[in-house]
């Protein structure tokens, strides 16, 4: 699916290509349909390797049934248990090693297509007490010994992703989205996972924690950079994305100063995701396969159209006319404006839905994001794809801590030029997918379940495998 650029770049295969990998999986996936006996550790790897296949062509259906089978094989063999694996642990330390990454490799690939489907978890935490895999290269271990590594990691990333993946399993699992939560509770249950996302970076080794440019560092380590940024990004969004849907214009409370530091770290980390994936496009670097990155920036972008819906329909003051609390004092808002920030969000779902015209998440993502769109147009926003420049000027009813929220006084002017091209071509949208949508509305206030019902909608009403 992928072929190597004579500069050492990741390059999305041709036609033939994708032929040749399609045999092989067929192949292998009939040669697994017939094996017979004991289940074993290759059994597991080589399921998980059709998972991690399925998904890259677009069969994200399939890789969950796939994915659960896998898993129920990992059980079966007793390798998320210590106390259950005891003969293999006498074993080899390769074999030691290869189970624990297949678990752990599992146990993250299954908190995204949990939160990705809308599907129950296959892994609960109070099930797993398998060690995480040892910080060690391939060529450093032997039947009988590992080797501390001398030089950078190359496991470092994944073992990292799994920490960072039970942060996203806690913050699944709380329940600061449910009607009657107290205004403390939710703040608290945010800025305690915010927190821990935060101490997980801290832990970061250096190439990994963006301190060294992504530039300098070998094709392998720029990967790992990347996906850990968006995984972070991705945490962050997921945390904070339930206070987008609260009308603050009706409600406020006494810890308004919390409220907008977190609607903060969403939008920023929204905006964080969008430039990252319009720098792939710019690249060429953005692929069918890349899922996850497609999943990623899908919610990056119903972030950004649902803030700018609800910034028009007065529900949210526009953060960038609010002041952020840091420890150094008082920062700015977001330090660019919602038209600007409109304008990045058309790019990258240009980028992306051109990018991934014919798989499947990609009908799901595009009517989702057409819908949120048609929606902030029909409240005011231009139609041109390169929006227009939008100044506000507040006045009147209702105030958010002595601040007006009255956006109905609009001043429209066209900047003379834009730094993104002129997009006139229409996005192409499934259009069987799209009575999914004939009583979506947004005309009154957002339910707070808004997040799980778009999560939950199916990736094609006629692609499933």
């Amino acid at each position: 699916m992928f072929k190597m650029d004579a500069k050492g770049r990741m390059t999305d295969a041709d036609e033939n290509g994708w032929q040749t990998s399609e045999l092989y999986f067929t192949k292998a996936d009939h040669l697994l349909s017939r094996e017979s006996g004991a289940p074993r550790l290759e059994s597991v790897q080589a399921r998980f390797l059709i998972v991690l296949y399925l998904l890259s062509s677009s069969r994200a259906h399939r890789a969950w049934f796939t994915l659960g089978t896998t898993i129920q094989l990992i059980m079966a063999l007793g390798l998320h248990s210590r106390r259950r694996n005891r003969d293999t642990a006498e074993g080899s330390l390769i074999d030691q090693e290869c189970q624990r990454r297949v678990v752990w490799c599992s146990y993250t690939l299954d908190k995204y297509l949990s939160l990705m489907l809308g599907t129950p978890r296959l892994w609960h935490d109070e099930d797993l007490d398998e060690k995480l895999p040892s910080r060690v290269n391939d060529e450093d271990i032997s039947p009988d010994r590992i080797s501390p590594p001398t030089r950078d990691c190359v496991m470092d990333a994944a073992i990292f992703h799994a920490l960072l993946a039970r942060v996203l399993s806690q913050a699944a699992k709380e329940p600061y989205v449910v009607a009657g939560i107290t205004d403390q509770e939710e703040i608290n249950t945010i800025r305690a996972l915010c927190e821990r996302v935060a101490e997980w970076q801290a832990e970061l080794p250096p190439f990994l924690s963006g301190v060294i440019y992504s530039s300098s560092l070998i094709p392998l380590f720029k990967r790992q950079l990347t996906v850990l940024q968006l995984a972070r990004y991705h945490a962050l969004m997921f945390i904070t994305r339930p206070l987008l849907l609260r009308n603050y214009g009706q409600i406020w409370t006494d810890r308004e100063a919390s409220y907008v530091q977190y609607l903060h770290v969403c939008l920023m980390a929204a905006k964080d995701t969008v430039e990252l994936i319009t720098t792939f496009a710019r690249d060429n670097q953005l692929f069918p396969a890349f899922w996850y990155s497609q999943y990623i920036a899908f919610n990056a972008l119903s972030i950004i159209y649902i803030y700018l819906i609800q910034v028009q329909c007065n529900r949210i003051l526009p953060l960038s006319q609010t002041y952020v609390a840091t420890e150094a004092g008082l920062n700015n808002g977001l330090g660019f404006d919602e038209s600007t920030l409109y304008i990045l969000a058309e790019t990258a779902q240009y980028h992306l839905t051109h990018a991934t015209a014919r798989n499947a998440p990609s009908w799901k993502y595009g009517t989702i994001l057409q819908s949120l769109r048609r929606e902030l147009e029909r409240l005011g926003a231009p139609c041109d794809p390169v929006p227009l420049n939008v100044s506000l000027r507040h006045q009147g009813e209702p105030k958010i801590g002595g601040r007006s929220l009255d956006n109905s006084n609009l001043a429209v002017t066209i900047p003379p030029s834009h730094p993104e091209p002129r997009y006139h071509e229409p996005f192409p949208v499934d259009t069987q997918a799209l009575p999914l949508f004939d009583n979506f509305t947004l005309d009154n206030d957002l339910i707070l379940d808004l997040w799980s019902q778009l999560d939950s909608l199916p990736i094609s009403t006629y692609y499933f495998f």
